[in-house]
C-alpha cells in the first residue's frame, strides 16, 4: 500500500514496466474507476434507515438499530456452543 503521494509521471513510468496483459488490466481498472465516480451514492429514502431493507420482513424490526442491538445481545448470551 502506498504511504506517500504518487505523481502521474511516476505512474506512467511504472506502466512502461508492464506486459501487454498488465496494461490491459490497468485499462480495465481505469474504466472501473471512471464508472464508479459516475454512479450516485445510494442513500435511504422516505426517512428509513439504510439498513432497514435487511429487516423489511420482520415486523418487530420497526427500529432496525434497536432490533440489531437486541439480536447481538442474544447472540452474545448464547451458551450452546
Amino acid at each position: 500500500m502506498l504511504t506517500q503521494p504518487i505523481t502521474k509521471d511516476e505512474i506512467v513510468g511504472e506502466l512502461d514496466k508492464l506486459s501487454p496483459n498488465g496494461l490491459a488490466e490497468v485499462a480495465q481498472f481505469i474504466e472501473f474507476l471512471q464508472f464508479r465516480e459516475e454512479q450516485p451514492i445510494s442513500t435511504a429514502t422516505g426517512g428509513e434507515h439504510v439498513a432497514f431493507g435487511i429487516w423489511a420482513d420482520r415486523p418487530e424490526a420497526s427500529d432496525p438499530v434497536a432490533f440489531a442491538s437486541k439480536l447481538r445481545e442474544s447472540i452474545e448470551k448464547r451458551t450452546d456452543g
